[in-house]
C-alpha cells in the first residue's frame, strides 16, 4: 500500500479530474488530498463564517480519502503578494503532511512548486498558461503558472498528461521524466446503471432535452446555448444547463432577459448523480471557443455523454477530433453551426461508441497506479 498525496488545482468540492482517480486508488492505497476555498464573489462573503473557517487548517474524510483543508487568503487572484503568501502557506502544510503521514509519492499541479518528496508526479491536466494569458482575468498570473509548470517538467520523476496535445508540448519543452498519456476517466459501470427517467419525471419534460453539464466559468461559451435556444424556441425542445460556476449568475440574468421558456437551470450536480442527469439528455453540448487552450482539452463532459450513449455536439477541437466518437457532431465556433449540429444530433441513435471503453476508470486507474509506483505502464 502506498501513501499518496494529491494536490489538486482547485477546491475538492469542485468537480474535477482528480476525483475519480483518487477514489479508485483509495480502494488499495492511503490517499490524502489538499483542499482550499476561493469562491468568494461578493464583499459580504469576506465577513462570513465560511470565510473565517477558510483561514484555519481543517481535516475531514470523503469516503476513504483524507482531505486536508489548507488556510488561504482571498481575494488572491488580483494580488501577487497574496498569491505568494498562499503558495508559502500551502508549501508549509504540504511538507507537514508529507512528514506526518509518511507520504511516498506526491501528485502536483501548478498550485505550488514541486515539493520535497521521495517521488513526485506532475499531473498536467490542462493548458493552464494559455488559459490565463489570454483570459480577461489576470494574464500576469500566466507567467507564474508557466514558471511553476516548467519546474515540474524538470523536477518530476514522471509526467502524466490528460491529452495528446499536452503530451506533445511536454516533450517539446524538454520534460526530464517520462511522459504518460492518461486521459480523463469515466465510471462506465455507473453510467451503465444510470436512471434516465428520474430527471425527466422531476422536471416534467415531455420532448427531447438538449443539455450541458459541468463547471460554467466562462459565460460566452454558454451564451451560444442561449442563442441556440432562442433560435429553436418554437421547437418541442427543452434546453437544460446543469452545474455550478462563477459565470452562472451572469448566464441566468441573460436568460431571464431573453425570456426563454424552453430553458431550465438545474444547479450543482453531485458527482454521484451526474450519470443520471446526463442519461436524461437527448443531445449533450460541449461548447468551447476555438482557442489553443481549448484545443488541448480532454473534455470530461464529452466523455460523460459518450458513456451515457448520448449523441453530442462539440466545438471542433483537436483532442475531440482525435477521440473519433461516432456519435459526436463537430462544429465551428458559431451559433448557426450549433443550431445545425443540434438538429443533426437529434437524428442520431443512442449508444456508447466502442472507444469509450478506453476511458473507463477501471482501466485507467491501474495505469496511474503503475506511474505512481514507478512501474512500467
Amino acid at each position: 500500500m502506498m501513501h499518496i498525496l494529491w494536490i489538486p488545482h482547485t477546491g475538492w468540492h469542485i468537480p474535477q479530474r482528480a476525483h475519480l482517480f483518487c477514489r479508485a486508488l483509495a480502494e488499495l492505497h492511503e490517499i490524502h488530498v489538499t483542499d482550499w476555498v476561493a469562491d468568494f464573489y461578493h464583499p459580504v462573503d469576506y465577513f462570513s463564517r465560511r470565510y473565517m473557517r477558510n483561514l484555519t487548517y481543517r481535516q475531514y474524510r470523503d469516503g476513504l480519502i483524507y482531505v486536508h483543508g489548507i488556510p488561504r487568503l482571498s481575494p488572491a487572484l488580483y494580488s501577487r503578494t497574496l498569491r505568494r503568501w498562499n503558495t508559502q502557506i500551502l508549501s508549509r502544510f504540504v511538507a507537514r503532511i508529507i512528514a506526518r503521514y509518511h507520504i511516498e509519492v506526491v501528485v502536483g499541479s501548478f498550485l505550488m512548486p514541486p515539493p520535497v518528496a521521495s517521488r513526485v508526479v506532475f499531473d498536467w491536466f490542462d493548458e493552464n498558461v494559455l488559459n490565463w494569458r489570454y483570459s480577461s482575468r489576470v494574464p500576469n498570473y500566466a507567467d507564474e503558472i508557466e514558471a511553476t509548470e516548467g519546474r515540474y517538467l524538470q523536477a518530476a520523476d514522471e509526467i502524466v498528461v490528460a491529452s495528446s496535445v499536452l503530451g506533445e508540448k511536454a516533450r517539446s519543452l524538454g520534460a526530464r521524466g517520462f511522459v504518460h498519456l492518461i486521459p480523463n476517466a469515466v465510471d462506465l459501470q455507473r453510467f451503465n446503471h444510470a436512471d434516465s427517467d428520474r430527471l425527466r419525471a422531476e422536471l416534467k419534460v415531455q420532448g427531447p432535452i438538449v443539455g450541458i453539464v459541468g463547471n460554467h466559468d466562462h459565460a460566452p461559451d454558454v451564451f451560444k446555448l442561449l442563442d441556440a435556444a432562442e433560435a429553436l424556441r418554437d421547437r418541442n425542445l427543452t434546453f437544460l444547463i446543469a452545474g455550478r460556476g462563477a459565470a452562472l449568475s451572469e448566464i441566468q440574468t441573460r436568460a431571464k432577459q431573453a425570456k426563454l421558456h424552453n430553458l431550465r437551470f438545474l444547479g450543482y450536480v453531485p458527482p454521484d448523480q451526474m450519470p443520471d442527469v446526463v442519461a436524461a439528455f437527448d443531445v449533450g453540448l460541449c461548447l468551447y471557443a476555438k482557442t489553443p487552450t481549448n484545443d488541448a482539452r480532454s473534455p470530461m463532459r464529452l466523455l460523460a455523454y459518450a458513456a451515457a450513449g448520448v449523441p453530442a455536439v462539440c466545438t471542433d477541437l483537436s483532442e475531440a477530433r482525435r477521440l473519433a466518437f461516432s456519435n459526436v457532431i463537430l462544429i465551428q465556433d458559431d451559433v448557426r453551426s450549433l443550431v445545425e449540429g443540434i438538429l443533426h444530433a437529434l437524428q442520431l441513435p443512442h449508444g456508447q461508441p466502442p472507444q469509450i471503453a478506453e476511458y473507463d476508470i477501471r482501466r485507467l486507474a491501474p495505469q496511474y497506479e503503475s506511474v505512481l509506483a514507478g512501474q512500467p505502464v
